[in-house]
């Protein structure tokens, strides 16, 4: 009787394959725009966490003037005083098709998560001018006079090279735009304010701000994917809902023939669940 039944909803879908195409497209699309936008905010969470870790100098403090910009003696300075430091310089500038940001740094004395880990065997090259850039940066900018290496560690449109290198590309030869501090010191430094009083002390706290407003954008994409998702489920729930009405007749006649209530709600679910895995599936490859 079963059998019966399950031959008997089947009927149904193949005199009515338009519905059926609207129920799997609901959920389908449905599907996919959630699974799309938890893809999207998965792939930008790791972008700015890439991003943020080279524009703030993998989360150590740094010290910065007024201006913008420093003398490279406050380098110095700073180094025969005791502190840890090490200088970097960054600045907009043409190459090849485009123009990049480039972060110049001092690999010896640069603290971790600045850039990609360079080994004993390419410090070599990078002092003599190797840069690194993300390979979709590569892409857009196209041939240069500079031999640059793809990095995925590095975000889209920077161009990390030695801060010598990146002083001649800037025209800024003997400045820096910051100082980076290595997160353990020595004891007992002279204060900044005297070693340095026109620098100001930038703490990896103030990044909390940018956490913020990326926080309020991730948020609105989940917003629209619950919306998406809704949307989708409403169309189904029409779908499915015109469906059970067209097939009053059939339960009557199913129930009067002798099959019992529990079968043929088993045998409904069992259809919804087919065509959500169906659906489901067909989602998740296009979002």
């Amino acid at each position: 009787m079963t059998g019966a039944a399950l031959s008997a909803l089947v009927s149904h879908w193949r005199r009515a394959p338009l519905q059926l195409a609207m129920l799997l497209a609901g959920l389908a699309l449905a599907t996919a725009l959630w699974s799309g936008v938890q893809a999207l905010n998965a792939e930008a969470r790791a972008a700015y966490a890439t991003a943020e870790g080279v524009v703030s100098d993998g989360g150590t403090a740094r010290l910065e003037h007024a201006s913008g910009q420093m003398d490279q003696a406050e380098f110095a300075r700073l180094r025969r005083a005791g502190w840890l430091v090490s200088p970097v310089i960054e600045g907009r500038v043409g190459m090849g098709t485009g123009r990049v940001t480039v972060l110049g740094i001092d690999p010896l004395s640069a603290p971790g998560g600045i850039g990609p880990a360079l080994a004993a065997s390419d410090l070599e090259g990078f002092f003599d001018g190797l840069g690194y850039a993300h390979p979709q940066t590569l892409e857009e900018i196209g041939p240069t006079d500079r031999p640059l290496r793809a990095t995925p560690a590095l975000p889209v449109g920077t161009v990390l090279v030695d801060i010598s290198t990146a002083q001649t590309l800037l025209g800024a030869e003997g400045w820096i735009t910051r100082l980076t501090l290595a997160p353990a010191q020595p004891q007992g430094l002279a204060p900044l304010e005297v070693v340095a009083p026109d620098l100001r002390l930038i703490s990896p706290e103030d990044g909390a701000e940018l956490a913020g407003l990326t926080d309020s954008f991730h948020l609105n994409l989940t917003a629209f994917g619950l919306l998406a998702f809704a949307v989708g489920l409403f169309i189904v729930h029409s779908a499915v809902g015109l469906a059970f009405e067209q097939r009053r007749a059939m339960f009557r006649t199913l129930r009067a023939l002798g099959l019992p209530l529990r079968h043929l709600t088993a045998c409904l679910a069992g259809e919804m669940i087919l065509f959500a895995l169906v659906a489901g599936a067909v989602g998740l490859g296009l979002g």
